[in-house]
């Protein structure tokens, strides 16, 4: 199998693992609910945290600073 392909049959197990599992848990469809809603909530987190524009991380950085808060932060500028 070549390199270009390792990422999309990686994709492809992993969904139909991911629907196996779901498909052995039906049973217990309020827990499997739950725990999506809760990685769905993560995921929308993660994905607004990685595309939030540089000044508006920079803005609230620089007040974080100034309040006393993240003093670490300081030592890597």
């Amino acid at each position: 199998m070549t390199l270009a392909l390792t990422l999309p049959v990686a994709e492809a197990t992993l969904f139909t693992v991911g629907c196996l599992l779901i498909h052995l848990a039906r049973r217990h469809a309020e827990t499997v609910t739950a725990v999506l809603a809760c990685l769905i909530m993560v995921l929308v987190m993660l994905i607004g945290i990685a595309s939030a524009p540089d000044a508006f991380v920079r803005a609230n950085s620089a007040s974080a600073i100034a309040d006393g808060g993240f003093i670490a932060a300081n030592a890597l500028n």
